[in-house]
């Protein structure tokens, strides 16, 4: 939940795909965060619920946790990694971009109740509304 506010949107995916789960460090099994990968087609996986516990945010875990992720996506033969963030999850924006990612589309209207997340919901002092659709496409070799 800490990666998506709907209850609806979580129990839709959360059986899905393969889920990284990572700890803050080698001497315990405390799980630090996930990264939920699901493929949504040929050679393309969605990263969802990418969520670092909050206690521990800001000590680069997410950043290293993501980047083992890729790899090991990118090992197993993907080509195109997608995952989308609400427009005013200024942070997430940036996180994404620093990992390679690049702005792809906009769905609008995405954060509506009809999807389970409550009415007028902000971060950063922007109301979410809309998914901001990013991908990471990896070069093929020629």
């Amino acid at each position: 939940m800490l990666a998506d506010e709907s209850v609806e949107q979580v129990r839709s995916y959360m059986q899905s795909g393969e889920l990284y789960a990572y700890s803050a460090s080698a001497d315990t099994d405390q799980v630090a965060g996930v990264v939920l990968a699901i493929p949504v087609e040929q050679d393309t996986v969605e990263l969802k619920a990418v969520a670092v516990d909050r206690q521990l945010q800001g000590r680069g875990i997410g950043k290293l946790m993501l980047q083992r992720v890729l790899e090991d996506i990118r090992a197993s033969g993907v080509k195109r990694v997608l995952v989308g963030t609400a427009n005013a999850g200024i942070g997430q924006l940036a996180f994404y971009q620093k990992a390679g990612f690049r702005l792809l589309r906009i769905e609008r209207d995405f954060f509506s109740p009809e999807r389970g997340y409550p009415e007028n919901m902000e971060d950063n002092g922007i109301r979410l509304r809309d998914m901001v659709w990013m991908d990471l496409v990896y070069p093929t070799a020629t």
